[in-house]
């Protein structure tokens, strides 16, 4: 399943890339950024993101770890050899007790489950754009 609002251009808020292969955290990040003001794009795998990604650049990349058909760490090889993709700033999310085996190229690592202050934070912190909350 895939939701895609369409790319930012001048004025549009700023879109963050969802890449997880769990429905409801998709619908429960989606609700919680949008209401931040900020556009989402989502995808299911790592693979559906860079058809996404051939299309669109987003303001940020929100990636699980553990996706069938092409995991985070997989994701990751990809974007560091793509020169436009490994610019976006991109932060893990993992459920795992233990440290993902990750490049040092990501922003931050988010433990599910963290509080939405925690996500909007983080966000904001790796962004490099201003949203504005949605009435």
């Amino acid at each position: 399943m895939e939701r895609v609002h369409e790319p930012a251009s001048a004025g549009a808020p700023p879109s963050i890339l969802i890449i997880d292969d769990d429905i409801d955290t998709h619908e429960a990040l989606a609700e919680l950024l949008e209401h931040a003001g900020y556009s989402v794009v989502l995808a299911c795998n790592g693979r559906e993101a860079l058809k996404t990604l051939a299309t669109m650049r987003p303001s940020m990349i929100l990636l699980d770890v553990e996706m069938p058909v092409m995991n985070g760490p997989e994701f990751r090889q990809a974007q560091r050899r793509d020169q436009d993709l490994i610019t976006i700033p991109t932060v893990v999310m993992t459920g795992s007790r233990e440290e993902p085996v990750l490049d040092p190229g990501v922003a931050d690592v988010l433990r599910k489950p963290f509080r939405s202050a925690q996500l909007i934070e983080t966000v904001r912190r790796h962004c490099h754009c201003d949203a504005k909350p949605s009435s």
